[in-house]
């Protein structure tokens, strides 16, 4: 009956070139699909080639959408309604339907014809070209012009064109297509037609049946030995295994000891640091203004680097909360990875003692092919489908997955789950295993029983299917845990609405995927099954791997800040600074590993990037020029960090030493200096570096920064010189914030230095500025050590000794007294008798005292050496003067007529005393002296 159709086929299509010079696509359709029949029947693969078979998904499916739009207007053609129809057209449709025309020879000569592929091209050819000319002849008085022309007329008014009419001819066509393939797919499961007469065929052959039963018999002792072997082996290996396991849980419980001393020890340090903070913030009350001001004059001096500074106190704390949450995951994700490489010795041991019992299958085949008399290919096939297909593959497949998961014994395991998920995964793979391994190995036991192979097939995507079913059984069953998993995720994610939804309905986009895969495997589009499953192994290959790579790349960079500060012995400001980068470090470590992902996604895709990333490619460039950028920056930022950390140290070591905080002054007042030339620096060589990549030419850019450098170096000749000057005062150590200093004739204390500039604080409270350049001497009294100059006026009745021996007990006196002892740093140095006055001898000496006693060491010596001066009757001279009247003297002794004195006016006697009073000063004392004749008093000292 089969025969009978394909030869009705054929006669169809050869009365069709015959008659019609026109085929065009139903008469193309009609030969592919006898060639398909006959390729059916012909062919007769192997059962592993239905399995794994090879092929380009991309070009099943282009063939797919071709097939469809091909078929579109035929499907069109068979609903428009023919109003006229020619005399050919009838004899075709009644040559049809009668096959009593086709007579034994000239179906002969069609199979001859399509035998044979010389002929077979010679006939494509021929209807190639009727095809192509009938499309492009013209409509001439004759009788293909009569037939055709009036058929395209009546086509073209009946069916005009329209966006409804071809949805609606494209929605039938699809509906036809559909169905044909789902009648094909049902046929093709559903074929066990050839079943009855292959068991008669065996049961009329003896042979056939003697065959038969040695396969079976030496697969079931296979079976039986085997088995019985891998138990002996599994018995004599329990000792061994029991004792790699205890050992694996003896180390896997020292690491949770260590691990949970190490959560105490830093739950420890954060309480105590909570506490340190406490009372530091309750004594914060309770300094002085004094040591309130030095503090805040630190904190301007070192201020503390904040990277929420800018935010609102909610939004610290969240974004802190949130980086917290993410270091301690990333910290726990490489302490897994970690812990799981620890346990890799101790799983891959396991792994090596359960397979040598299931080796024990391949040896007892290998054993029965050597002294099996009887052996051919189909018992050697079915042994080894049992031994290596059930045997090896099945029970290697299980006790990798046992590695992996370990069900109940966390020490072995490697996978980072939890012992519900380990338990649901195992127990799941392990069944469809057993389930697919056992399945094929049937089916290559039934081949080797010569079953027909449409029933192998139809078996075989039974099989399949079962293993899609208990995987959808599976996903089904796996909602639950899916769904908890996801809303944990959504609480520390920041898209929780999406981790949400993935949660509610993955599951059936899981179900689809898995469904659909047997599908395409099942309708025998060639080569789609391998193409998938091989594109989700890789992709789930290349996702495990990315999620390795993340994994160590965050926990390292996590670890990476968190013990770089220790190694490198860092300050706090040098370690708070460094800690700002932790978040974008983390963030352009996070867009490297997605490119990563989507690059090594693409590899598993089979995305061309050799084409793109060749040499000379656009995407070689965009990679060197990103790597590039990514190298300057990164070095940009350790150079200026080094910086920094080398200078602060060096400022901390020269404060350590005895006159090191003038110079740790020094230095940190020129160390923003620093910063901005270096910062300049950086910021116009990666410029520039970033320029290069992008292809701007940077010559003019460089010349164009030459000119205007010059420019402005003309300009500006004198904030230059200032800026020179101050750097070389500041380098020179000339000057230091709180110096006393005279800067052109102006006494002050310094309080601000800039890199062009001088603050001076004057006695009056004035504040002098000075350029740098404008000064022309600095004299400065903080430098080293100082002297405060001693000077003693006394009257030339004094005895000098006297009055050394005075100053010298003065000295004593003071370096006694806990007020002074520490400004004054030496004995009196006594220079001696320095001048002869007037009235006064001049005794001068120094006496050595610190940079900052100079001036209270003066005033109280001073003061303790009038008191000693008085007490021991050292005279001190006071300013005289001398006044000498003519006449005076007769005037006094004048005598009247009778001989009396005249009495003063009155008032003169007291005006005379009081002049008297003020010609001697409030000084007169033991330094007075009254003259002789003249009334000339002693020297005094102007």
């Amino acid at each position: 009956m089969r025969k009978k159709r394909l030869e009705r086929s054929i006669f169809k299509m050869a009365l069709a070139v015959q008659v019609c010079p026109a085929p065009c696509h139903s008469v193309l359709k009609e030969r592919s699909a006898c060639r398909r029949r006959l390729a059916f029947d012909r062919q007769s693969p192997e059962i592993l080639a239905f399995f794994f078979p090879s092929g380009n998904l991309i070009q099943s499916l282009c063939t797919v959408i071709l097939l469809c739009l091909t078929l579109l207007p035929l499907s069109v053609q068979a609903q428009t309604p023919a109003h006229g129809h020619s005399e050919t057209e009838t004899a075709q449709a009644e040559a049809s339907s009668d096959p009593s025309h086709l007579t034994p020879d000239q179906a002969r000569q069609l199979l001859g014809v399509l035998d044979n592929d010389s002929k077979r091209r010679e006939f494509t050819t021929t209807l190639r070209n009727l095809a192509a000319a009938q499309s492009v002849a013209p409509t001439d008085n004759g009788t293909k012009s009569g037939i055709t022309a009036p058929s395209v007329a009546v086509n073209d008014n009946a069916a005009p064109r329209n966006l409804g009419n071809d949805m609606l001819r494209s929605l039938t066509s699809l509906g036809l297509t559909l169905r044909h393939e789902a009648q094909v797919l049902v046929g093709t499961i559903g074929n066990f037609r050839s079943l009855g007469p292959w068991v008669r065929h065996v049961r009329a052959s003896s042979q056939l049946q003697n065959e038969i039963l040695k396969i079976l018999l030496r697969v079931a002792v296979l079976i039986g030995i085997g088995g019985a072997l891998a138990f002996c082996v599994r018995l004599l290996l329990r000792h061994p295994c029991t004792r790699l396991e205890e050992a694996a849980r003896q180390r896997n419980f020292r690491e949770e000891m260590q691990e949970r001393r190490d959560a105490q020890d830093a739950r420890t340090a954060a309480e105590t640091a909570e506490t340190q903070n406490a009372s530091e913030a309750e004594g914060g009350a309770q300094h002085s203004p004094s040591q309130t001001e030095a503090m805040q004059q630190a904190a301007v001096e070192n201020p503390k680097v904040d990277p929420y500074q800018n935010m609102d106190e909610a939004t610290r704390l969240a974004e802190a909360e949130q980086e917290q949450n993410e270091r301690l995951r990333h910290q726990g994700s490489l302490a897994q990875l970690m812990m799981a490489l620890h346990r890799l010795p101790y799983s891959l041991g396991c792994f090596l003692l359960d397979l040598l019992p299931i080796v024990m299958f391949p040896l007892t085949a290998f054993i029965m092919q050597s002294v099996d008399p009887d052996a051919d290919s189909h018992t050697a096939s079915a042994l080894e489908g049992v031994a290596w297909i059930a045997g090896m593959g099945a029970g290697g497949s299980v006790a990798l997955a046992r590695a992996i998961f370990a069900p109940r014994q966390i020490w072995l395991r490697l996978g980072m789950f939890g012992d519900r998920a380990s338990a649901f995964w195992f127990y799941w793979l392990r069944r469809i295993a057993w389930a697919l391994g056992g399945g094929i190995a049937i089916l290559v036991v039934l081949s080797s029983c010569t079953m027909p192979q449409n029933i192998i097939t139809a078996f075989g995507k039974i099989v399949a299917l079962t293993v899609h079913v208990m995987v959808a059984c599976m996903i089904l069953q796996g909602r639950a845990p899916a769904w908890h998993l996801c809303q944990r995720l959504a609480e520390h994610s920041r898209v929780p609405g999406l981790i949400r939804f993935i949660g509610h309905s993955w599951w059936v986009a899981a179900l689809f995927f898995d469904l659909s895969l047997w599908l395409v495997w099942a309708a025998e589009i060639h080569g789609g099954y391998a193409a998938i499953a091989i594109v989700f192994l890789r992709t789930c290959v290349a996702v495990i791997i990315m999620r390795l790579v993340s994994i160590a790349a965050y926990g390292g960079l996590e670890r990476l800040f968190r013990r770089a500060p220790a190694w490198a012995s860092l300050s706090d400001e040098a370690q708070a600074r460094i800690a700002r980068y932790y978040p974008a470090t983390r963030r352009v470590l996070g867009g490297l590993i997605g490119l990563m992902t989507v690059f090594a996604l693409a590899v598993a895709w089979g995305a061309p990037l050799r084409d793109l990333f060749g040499s000379g490619g656009i995407g070689e460039r965009i990679l060197s020029s990103c790597v590039t950028l990514l190298v300057a920056v990164t070095v940009g930022v350790m150079v200026w960090e080094a910086v920094n950390i080398g200078i602060e140290r060096h400022i901390d070591r020269i404060s350590a030493e005895n006159d090191g905080t003038a110079r740790a002054a020094r230095f940190r007042t020129l160390q923003p200096m620093f910063r901005i030339l270096l910062m300049v620096v950086l910021i116009a060589i990666i410029g520039l570096t970033a320029l290069s990549e992008l292809g701007v030419n940077t010559a003019p850019l460089l010349a164009s920064a030459s000119i205007f450098g010059v420019a402005l170096g003309f300009g500006s000749q004198k904030l230059v010189q200032d800026f020179i000057s101050g750097i070389f005062l500041l380098l020179e150590n000339a000057l230091t914030v709180g110096d006393a200093v005279t800067l052109s004739g102006t006494y002050g204390v310094v309080e601000k230095l800039s890199l062009r500039t001088v603050h001076v604080r004057a006695n009056d409270g004035s504040m002098n500025i000075f350029s740098f350049s404008s000064l022309s001497q600095i004299i400065n009294y903080n430098r080293d050590f100082a002297r405060a100059i001693i000077v003693a006026e006394v009257g030339y009745s004094v005895d000098t000794d006297d009055v050394v021996k005075a100053l010298n007990d003065i000295t004593a006196e003071m370096r006694a007294d806990p007020d002074f002892k520490d400004l004054i740093i030496d004995d009196f140095q006594m220079w001696g008798v320095d001048s002869l006055n007037d009235s006064s001898v001049t005794v001068r000496g120094t006496l050595p005292t610190t940079t900052a006693g100079r001036w209270p060491v003066q005033r109280q010596f001073y003061r303790r050496m009038k008191k000693c001066f008085e007490a021991r009757n050292i005279d001190i001279p006071f300013p005289t003067r001398t006044l000498e009247i003519e006449g005076l003297e007769r005037l006094i002794d004048y005598r009247g007529p009778n001989g009396e004195t005249p009495n003063p006016m009155p008032g003169h006697q007291a005006t005379d005393r009081k002049s008297a009073d003020d010609s001697t000063g409030p000084g007169s004392g033991a330094g007075e002296a009254t003259g002789g004749d003249g009334g000339s008093a002693s020297p005094g000292n102007s």
